[in-house]
């Protein structure tokens, strides 16, 4: 491997860390300013860009994703399309976008592992440390609400963690179907817009009307071109190029990129304990990381 192969990984492994927690501020500045956008909204800014740029790549991968089963295609549709981003959207529209970080992506893998155990997987000692880092981040976030009787951030709380349960199906069918990134991102992009689209012309009253059209363009391009496209292009280029369990590391950056994009978007100073929260979050994402990877590359030499 030369150094320039891996300097191209680690520099679109850190893009996509730093898009995917970004996307997060983003969102929340979305749905909390001061004419707020609905998380219905921020969904088809979300989705139909990338669904008209991808649909010649759906249709030329459909006639492989029609060998997927359906069950696969159901959570991929559900942890990375339309209703993760509405369940994500309603959660900001009460978290800060630091507490986010550390409830959403830093939980996604306490909820892989945890649907992992339940099929049967075998979780290693350093692995389990890092869930219990994640835990811990998730209890820094949660205990002081708890304590100020601060009643109605629960809800908000309780959907960060319910869109990263989505996400953690995502993840372990993404894993189980086979499919690539582009094909992945095509399915869901144009699925969304499928599902959601008729319902939003239909049932909803879409708010865009009042919003600035800068902050319209914002969410289309960071949610639609970044979040969408770029992040899981730039993921599965440094997988490529570092292999599964470096590439995954990157992911610890997620939550401190949120707490970084809520303090320069919304001015959001995150306390003492949501700090501590997405430090723990960030360590016990690597350390979860890099321990699947051992396993992995353990499975493989014992194949061989």
């Amino acid at each position: 491997m030369t150094n320039t192969h891996s300097s191209f990984g680690v520099v679109a492994g850190l893009a996509a860390s730093a898009i995917w927690g970004g996307a997060l501020a983003v969102t929340r500045l979305g749905v909390s300013g001061e004419v707020p956008l609905d998380p219905m909204d921020i969904a088809m800014l979300r989705f139909i860009g990338p669904a008209l740029l991808l649909l010649p790549v759906l249709r030329r991968a459909w006639p492989r994703l029609r060998q997927v089963p359906v069950w696969h295609l159901a959570l991929l549709l559900a942890g990375g399309g339309a209703p993760f981003v509405l369940v994500a959207g309603n959660g900001l529209r009460v978290a800060g976008a630091a507490e986010a970080g550390a409830l959403l992506p830093g939980t996604v893998p306490l909820c892989v592992a945890l649907v992992s155990m339940a099929m049967g997987e075998r979780i290693s000692m350093l692995r389990v440390a890092g869930l219990v880092l994640i835990g811990g981040s998730v209890a820094a976030v949660v205990m002081p609400s708890i304590a100020d009787g601060a009643e109605a951030r629960w809800p908000g709380y309780l959907l960060l963690l319910l869109a990263a349960l989505l996400a953690a199906g995502y993840t372990i069918a993404l894993r189980r179907s086979g499919i690539g990134a582009w094909e992945a991102a095509a399915f869901v992009s144009v699925g969304s817009v499928v599902v959601l689209g008729p319902f939003y012309l239909l049932a909803m009253e879409p708010g865009m009307g009042g919003v600035p059209l800068h902050d319209i363009a914002l969410q289309a391009a960071f949610q639609g071109l970044a979040s969408g496209i770029l992040a899981p292009v730039a993921f599965a280029a440094a997988v490529q190029r570092l292999g599964v369990s470096q590439a995954a590391a990157f992911g610890s950056l997620s939550p401190g990129a949120a707490c970084a994009g809520g303090f320069a978007l919304l001015g959001e100073v995150p306390d003492a304990p949501t700090v501590t929260a997405v430090v723990a979050s960030c360590i016990g994402v690597a350390l979860a990381a890099q321990a699947s990877g051992a396993r992995l590359r353990a499975s493989t030499i014992v194949r061989k």
